[in-house]
């Protein structure tokens, strides 16, 4: 088969993310310490964009037309000839395996001697083995493919490097560690027979973020992650942040939107301390404080101050820190005693100027430079709790800010009795503490809850068109104006047994299904970056499911 079609594959796996499990997830083995997996609801997927759709894409055709492999095409028109279950299980996973680590793709067989035909035609060359009840196929660059009658398991090695590793190394550079082919056979085979007990579905975690309604969710696991680190952050109770805690989310593409609700389930310690110091909001009011109208992006959150030296005593670093503040006559004590724990971050006036002035190295004239620089206002502020505790912290910042000349001449910073404020605009300074209220939309979307941020796509993409001159890039300006709105991101402290989060993509067009108008988005700024050529054939899918073989065709070829 022609390398182009691989090209073909991963662009439709990450355009319609065909890895597919369905409510029973009997067929499916992934082991309990898995560092990553993923679920996408292919019957939901196909509801909301249909393969026929996608298969009228401009790339699709052009990838189409030049494969010249007669097996692909056949294939590629009707699935069904591959012998995979298209409307069956599918799933991936990376995994960490002693010094190593491998990655698997794993779904069902409905004719297991079609399936057969098809692996070895997409390897050509390649002999089936048998061990026990399982064929196994080298499909090369330490990888395999292996089924039985009833299921299919992809297998990759994926090297994982290790900090221990290359701090013990007696040489310079230290490659990771790689298996061969024999061990991911035997990987393999075991997953045939993965107990249940063993099975990541049988985490109440795991099981918790399947619950939530989505198209797609995956699972991290940051033990498994920091166990690749070869226990190095030990050394300083880091492994408080790793240990015992996974994260999941779940991905829906509703009309006009794109939305991700996220769960954390945290160890007892970083439980606990949540727990302990939670009950935080972000104010409007702090919020609506922005002195600008013209506002890109802003974040904001609220934390307790004595929250933050329990944290810092619980990773092991409230001694190094101290000692940092002490030497400038500070604390932490002190520090939790000057603030309420508002802070803000606010980018506004985003622009794009044609000319930069920077200070004259040799004392002379301002140097005038003609470029095409995005510049903007940032504001940075946080609440004052106790006045002379602040005071003492913002005379810290005065001595070091003169130490920096390249700080005390771009940062402005003062201090009042509510609020310290710090920007590269001395007037956003001023209006800030001065107080105001602009009574913004997006202040209510973000407030009330522990974090919330905004990001207002449609203001940085106008504010920056004056610098965009090529035809292509205007055209594709114009698209993406036409796709894109805005960011919400917000926290929502614990529900249940995990701590929940919330992102939301809104779209301009409201009423469309967003994967419907993502793949109208991708089609179109493909057709502005790539020149249009003829196609001299088309495929004609029948079943929508027929993406999930396309997701899979890679797997059997690479």
């Amino acid at each position: 088969m022609q390398r182009h079609l691989l090209s073909l594959f991963l662009l439709a796996v990450a355009l319609t993310s065909i890895v597919s499990c369905s409510s029973d997830k009997s067929g499916i083995a992934i082991p309990k310490d898995a560092t990553f997996a993923l679920h996408v609801n292919i019957k939901s997927l196909t509801s909301k964009v249909s393969w026929q759709e996608i298969q009228q894409n401009e790339w699709f055709k052009e990838a189409y037309a030049n494969e010249t492999d007669s097996f692909a095409r056949k294939t590629l028109q009707d699935p069904a000839n591959s012998g995979i279950d298209v409307q069956g299980d599918l799933g991936v996973f990376i995994k960490k395996q002693g010094q190593g680590g491998y990655m698997a793709a794993e779904g069902g067989i409905k004719d297991a001697s079609a399936f057969e035909t098809f692996a070895t035609s997409a390897n050509k060359g390649g002999k089936v083995a048998k061990s026990g009840e399982v064929s196994v196929l080298n499909t090369g660059r330490n990888s395999l493919v292996a089924w039985t009658k009833t299921r299919f398991v992809f297998i990759s090695d994926v090297p994982m490097p290790s900090l221990s590793n290359r701090f013990n190394s007696s040489s310079d550079i230290s490659e990771p560690f790689s298996f061969s082919t024999d061990s991911l056979q035997r990987f393999a085979v075991e997953l045939f027979d993965l107990p249940s007990k063993n099975n990541l579905m049988s985490d109440d975690r795991f099981a918790s973020i399947m619950k939530e309604p989505g198209d797609i969710h995956y699972w991290v696991n940051a033990e498994q992650y920091y166990n690749s680190l070869g226990g190095m952050l030990s050394l300083l109770k880091l492994n408080v942040l790793f240990e015992g805690n996974v994260y999941g989310a779940a991905l829906n593409f509703d009309n006009g939107k794109i939305t991700l609700k996220s769960k954390a389930f945290l160890n007892k310690e970083l439980k606990g301390l949540m727990e302990k110091y939670a009950g935080n909001k972000v104010s409007a009011d702090m919020i609506n404080r922005i002195p600008s109208k013209n506002v890109s992006a802003v974040f904001a959150f609220k934390y307790q101050p004595q929250g933050l030296l329990e944290l810092l005593k619980l990773m092991g670093v409230d001694g190094m820190v101290n000692g940092f503040l002490g030497s400038e006559g500070y604390s932490t004590t002190e520090f939790a005693k000057a603030t309420k724990g508002d802070v803000l971050l606010a980018v506004s006036d985003f622009e794009i100027k044609h000319e930069t002035t920077i200070p004259n190295p040799d004392g002379g004239a301002p140097l005038v430079i003609k470029n095409d620089m995005p510049h903007a206002n940032i504001l940075f502020a946080t609440s004052v709790n106790e006045k002379p505790s602040f005071d003492k912290l913002f005379a810290i910042l005065q001595k070091k800010a003169q130490q920096i000349p390249e700080i005390s001449s771009n940062v402005h910073f003062q201090l009042n009795n509510d609020w310290f404020a710090a920007s590269n605009s001395p007037e956003q300074v001023n209006a800030f503490l001065s107080g105001g209220n602009n009574n913004f939309p997006f202040a209510s979307r973000i407030s009330g809850k522990a974090f919330g941020g905004y990001i207002d796509m449609q203001k940085i993409m106008t504010s920056g068109a004056s610098a965009v001159t090529d035809s292509s890039a205007k055209a594709a300006l114009d698209v993406s104006l036409g796709m894109w709105q805005d960011m919400i991101m917000t926290s929502g402290g614990q529900k249940d047994d995990a701590f929940v989060g919330e992102m939301e993509i809104n779209l301009v067009d409201k009423n469309t299904n967003s994967l419907k108008q993502l793949n109208k988005y991708l089609d179109s700024m493909a057709k502005i970056l790539h020149p249009k050529r003829p196609y001299d054939s088309q495929v004609r899918y029948t079943d929508p499911a027929a993406a999930s073989l396309v997701a899979l065709q890679p797997v059997f070829h690479p």
